[in-house]
C-alpha cells in the first residue's frame, strides 16, 4: 500500500510539501516559534488534556460511523475498525493534496476485504456527509457572530430579514442528505434489476453508498456528533486563545477545516489549515500576529491529536498483519 500511494506523487503534492516547509520557516522568521508556543504552554495543563480528550472521543464516533456502516463485514471487530479509521485519519494528515484518502477503501480492502469501489464510494458518502455538515455548522456561526463586526457585502443582504429567511435557507440546506440517499438508492434499484458492463461497474461502486434507511441515518448521526464535538472543542481552544465569541472562534476553525477540500494541502495542513482560521476571522479586525499564533496553535494541537493515535492506530494493525 505505501507503495501505491508514492506512486501517485504529483507536482501538486510536492508543492504542497513546499507550503508546510515554507510555513514553518515563515512562522520562525515572522514571530519565532517559542514566541507562538508560549500562550500554548500558558494554558492550564488540565484544560489542554480535556480537550485532547474530546479530540480522542472524535475519533472513536468516527470509528463508530465505520463499524455501523460495514457491521456486516467487519465480524465485530470494533478495535479493526478504530485501528483503520486512526491509521487513515493519520494518512489523512502527514500525506500532502489529500492523498492520505486513498488510503481508507485500502485498508478496508487488506483488512476487511471490502471492495476497492464498494469502500471508495463509501468514503466518497462520508466526505460528503464531512462537507456538508462542516459548512452547515459554519453557516449557523455566521448568523451568530456579533453585529458589530464588518461582514461581506453579501451578508447585509439577508440582515432585514434574518429571523425568515436564513433560517428557511439553512433548514433547506440541511435536508440535502436526505434527498441525496433517496435518489441514489433508487438509482442503485434501477441499475441491480438489469446490471450489465458497464452498469455492472457503476452498481459496484453505488455498493458503498447507504442502502439501508437505517445506514443512512447512522451515518448521517455519527457525523454531527463528530463534528459537533471536534469543532466545539476546537472552538473552545480558540475562544481562549483569543478571546473571542464562541460564534467566532467557531467560524474561525470552520474555515480551517473547510482548507481540507482545497486542491493543494500541506502534509499535516501545515500553513492551509492555519491560513483557513486567519482568513475566516478577518472580518473579526483582529490583530493579524496574534491571530496567526491562535491559529497556529490550534492546528499543533489538533495535529498532536492525530499524530499519536494515528501512530497507536497503525501499530495495531501492524499487529493485525500478524495474526
Amino acid at each position: 500500500m505505501r507503495g501505491s500511494i508514492r506512486q501517485k506523487i504529483s507536482l501538486s503534492q510536492l508543492f504542497g510539501i513546499v507550503i508546510a516547509l515554507g510555513y514553518c520557516l515563515l512562522i520562525e522568521v515572522w514571530l519565532g516559534w517559542r514566541v507562538v508556543l508560549t500562550p500554548l504552554f500558558g494554558l492550564p495543563a488540565l484544560l489542554l488534556v480535556q480537550m485532547l480528550a474530546l479530540l480522542i472521543l472524535t475519533y472513536i464516533v468516527r470509528a463508530l460511523r465505520l463499524y455501523s456502516y460495514f457491521f456486516s463485514d467487519i465480524k465485530r471487530r470494533f478495535g479493526l475498525m478504530l485501528a483503520i479509521m486512526l491509521t487513515h485519519n493519520l494518512f489523512n494528515h502527514l500525506l500532502p493534496a489529500r492523498l492520505g484518502e486513498a488510503s481508507l477503501p485500502l485498508l478496508l480492502r487488506r483488512h476487511v476485504d471490502v471492495d476497492l469501489l464498494r469502500g471508495t464510494s463509501a468514503l466518497l458518502w462520508f466526505r460528503f456527509l464531512d462537507l456538508h455538515t462542516l459548512v452547515t455548522l459554519a453557516l449557523v456561526a455566521v448568523f451568530v457572530v456579533p453585529e458589530s463586526i464588518q461582514l461581506p457585502e453579501w451578508f447585509y443582504f439577508f440582515e432585514d430579514s434574518r429571523g425568515a429567511i436564513a433560517p428557511l435557507l439553512i433548514g433547506a440546506f440541511v435536508l440535502i442528505p436526505p434527498g441525496m440517499y433517496l435518489l441514489t438508492r433508487r438509482r442503485n434499484g434501477e441499475l441491480s434489476e438489469r446490471a450489465s458492463g458497464w452498469r455492472k461497474l457503476l452498481n459496484r461502486l453505488l455498493s458503498g453508498l447507504p442502502a439501508r434507511t437505517t445506514d443512512f441515518w447512522l451515518s448521517w448521526i455519527w457525523t454531527w456528533l463528530t463534528w459537533l464535538v471536534k469543532l466545539l472543542t476546537l472552538a473552545w481552544l480558540l475562544a481562549n486563545l483569543l478571546s473571542i465569541s464562541w460564534a467566532a472562534a467557531l467560524l474561525g476553525v470552520s474555515g480551517g477545516e473547510l482548507t481540507a477540500v482545497l486542491p493543494i494541502h500541506a502534509p499535516g495542513g501545515f500553513g492551509t489549515y492555519a491560513s483557513g482560521i486567519v482568513a475566516a476571522l478577518i472580518p473579526f479586525d483582529l490583530d493579524l500576529n496574534a491571530a496567526l499564533i491562535a491559529a497556529a496553535n490550534t492546528h499543533l494541537v489538533l495535529f498532536s491529536a492525530a499524530l499519536v493515535s494515528g501512530v497507536v492506530g497503525w501499530l495495531l494493525l501492524q499487529r493485525d498483519d500478524k495474526n
